[in-house]
């Protein structure tokens, strides 16, 4: 569902978003867009196996 636009990408919150990103594609992780500067935060989106769209982002300074 997720694959297919019926449903919003899944979220996987990190303590940092761009050590993460290379971590994750050095393993061969297929990402969709690499990290931005976004409302105050810094977010990714990648697929996984089953090409289930994923928002990786950093939480903010204080929320963890």
């Amino acid at each position: 569902m997720v694959a297919k636009g019926a449903m919003p990408p899944l979220v996987l919150t990190v303590a940092d978003c761009r050590a993460t990103y290379a971590q994750l594609r050095e393993r061969g992780v297929e990402f969709t867009q690499e990290p931005i500067d976004r409302f105050g935060s810094v977010d990714a989106g990648f697929r996984d196996p089953a090409g289930n769209g994923w928002k990786m982002i950093q939480a903010a300074r204080g929320t963890q």
